[in-house]
């Protein structure tokens, strides 16, 4: 036995191939089923969520449905009750307030009704039980020609409506409605669903309570920063809308919660419903002891199975340990010293044989990885990868390729390279260019080169261009804007200078391949639309990106374009028309 065998052979001591055997049957058994019992918790515990949260949501649409049946009832009470009081087909007085007394009788939420003149002097009041009317229409009533309800969670709801003759305002209604009324829609849904009165509450469009208070709450008490208000964040103007929103948090007993919020945009009210994970997800506990009992049982069975194993193992794995440990070196000239006629001897052959592939893999990628690195720098990633792994040759020429071309420079440039220091010149460009190629790879360009302070991208280069290069290169644009106006705080503070792009955009057919000399050549694009493309960018104002017509006509509906007219342009007969992308 060698010495670093002896090594291995003394770093066991202490440890019986019983103990490893049923250490790995305990994997073997464990770990699939402790995945699996993630996993199966995992996808039990969304659709119970789901499950609950359409529970709640149902529980929320029902009790939103019973209050506003209940609030319908009340308006009725009160319409039928303002048509008996404006009758003039009623002349005994006693008897109209009698059937008024009626009309509200038949309501379970109205209790009074009260009566005003045009001017909003008190007339008189029709009550019911201990119902007792008021003497002021209060100041919340600002539309005296509309029926409306005004909630309000000190004083409770009030129904108003104007009393009308012949299209003519001569008074108003206002109907008191019952608080204990709506607590009980709202408490009997809570008891029948969930058992208690403290999962179901109706708030206001400031979170106060308005109805459900049950032992848990009182009227008017804010809910602002409590329960799924912890969560879920309402304002006034989300009320207007039907909307619903779930979350999940912790009580203050610790206790984790889940609850659904929806509103009703009639009333500005919103219903919450809120109960205990522990009831919601009462199958996933029984599931979570399921897996507990099985682990248990399989890791018994593990352990004996393991024992069976470890007292059968007498086989020579030191060497192949000390083989591994070699190869883990990248010694891969180690040899493989087991020659046994069992599944040990196949594996050290087959460990030979890997660490040659191994050593061989390992200079190839080398070598790939020293020419990709190196072209890299000077061509795009694709073509880079292309030539080190020998898919694409490294000759002058080129094809001929529909491509868009973006030219963006750094206007008012050169005051800022005069008077700054030279490291803090290269600092910024370094800056700037890193987060501009970037926006160019993310949209699918490349960026052919950098030109002192401007950068030149070109769109379309690949063989498997899905044609959108138009789009993508506007978009490019678009951010690359969006950048520099984020980044100019923190330029002016640190360089003292207000950056802005000037952005040109040509498309077009050009010539695009390695062009130079044998000796010294560059991946890069040649044509009429990349001439287009820089001469718009130095017409392009600070913050602003010119386009051709062509761009225009294919940029798609998704870019808002405008017409800057004719222009001419140098190197061009003719004038072009000229657009800019509005951002």
């Amino acid at each position: 036995m060698t010495a670093e065998q002896q090594s291995v052979a003394s770093a066991r001591v202490g440890v019986s191939l019983r103990v490893k055997w049923t250490a790995a049957m305990l994997a073997v058994a464990l770990v699939p089923l402790l995945v699996a019992a993630i996993l199966v918790v995992r996808i039990q515990r969304a659709g119970l969520t789901e499950v609950e949260g359409d529970l709640e949501l149902a529980i929320a649409d029902q009790t939103s449905r019973e209050l506003a049946a209940a609030l319908d009832d009340g308006e009725r009470a009160v319409h039928r009750a303002a048509n008996v009081l404006a009758s003039d087909r009623i002349e005994d007085e006693e008897l109209r307030l009698t059937f008024a007394r009626e009309a509200i009788g038949a309501s379970d939420l109205i209790e009074w009704v009260s009566v005003f003149a045009k001017d909003g002097t008190f007339i008189g009041s029709v009550e019911k039980g201990t119902g007792k009317g008021v003497t002021e229409l209060g100041a919340a009533i600002v539309d005296r020609e509309r029926p409306q309800w005004i909630h309000d969670p000190k004083v409770g709801s009030r129904y108003f409506e104007p009393l009308m003759v012949d299209g003519v305002v001569t008074g108003f209604l206002l109907g008191g409605a019952k608080a204990a009324h709506l607590d009980t829609i709202v408490d009997e849904l809570g008891v029948a669903r969930f058992g208690r009165q403290d999962l179901l509450v109706v708030v206001d469009d400031e979170l106060r309570v308005v109805a459900g208070a049950g032992s848990a709450w009182t009227h008017g008490q804010s809910l602002a920063g409590d329960g799924v208000f912890k969560r879920v964040g309402l304002v006034k103007e989300t009320f207007t809308r039907t909307l619903v929103m779930r979350g999940s948090w912790s009580a203050a007993n610790g206790e984790p919660m889940i609850g659904t919020v929806r509103t009703l945009p009639a009333q500005r009210w919103a219903v919450v419903v809120q109960r205990p994970e522990a009831e919601a997800f009462r199958a996933l506990g029984e599931a979570r002891r399921a897996f507990v009992i099985t682990a248990f049982a399989l890791a018994a069975l593990a352990i004996v199975v393991g024992s069976v194993i470890a007292r059968r193992t007498t086989r020579p794995i030191g060497e192949l340990v000390s083989l591994t440990r070699a190869y883990a070196r990248r010694e891969f000239d180690a040899k493989n010293e087991v020659r046994s006629n069992d599944e040990l001897g196949v594996l050290g052959a087959s460990l030979g044989r890997m660490a040659d592939e191994l050593a061989a893999s390992e200079k190839e990628i080398v070598r790939r990885a020293g020419i990709e690195a190196g072209l890299a720098r000077y061509l795009p990633a694709e073509v880079a990868a292309a030539v080190a792994s020998g898919g694409g040759p490294l000759a002058l020429g080129g094809r001929r390729a529909d491509v868009t071309v973006v030219f963006a420079d750094v206007s008012a440039f050169t005051p800022f390279a005069e008077r700054s220091s030279p490291e803090d010149v290269v600092a910024l460009l370094n800056e700037l260019f890193t987060v501009l190629s970037e926006v160019v790879f993310r949209h699918g360009g490349m960026v052919d080169k950098f030109m002192g302070d401007s950068i030149m991208a070109v769109f379309g280069v690949r063989n498997d261009e899905d044609g959108e290069h138009v789009a993508r290169a506007l978009a490019a644009a678009e951010d690359m804007h969006r950048f520099v106006t984020a980044s100019s705080p923190r330029w002016r503070e640190r360089f003292a200078v207000d950056v802005k792009l000037g952005i040109g955009v040509g498309t077009g057919e050009a010539l695009v391949g390695n062009l130079g000399s044998d000796l010294r050549m560059e991946f890069t694009a040649v044509g009429d639309s990349v001439n287009v493309a820089a001469r718009l960018e130095t017409l392009a104002r600070p913050g602003q990106t010119l386009v051709t017509a062509k761009v225009a006509e294919r940029a798609g509906s998704e870019f808002e374009l405008r017409s800057l007219g004719l222009h001419p342009i140098r190197g061009k007969t003719e004038p072009m028309e000229l657009f800019e992308l509005v951002s």
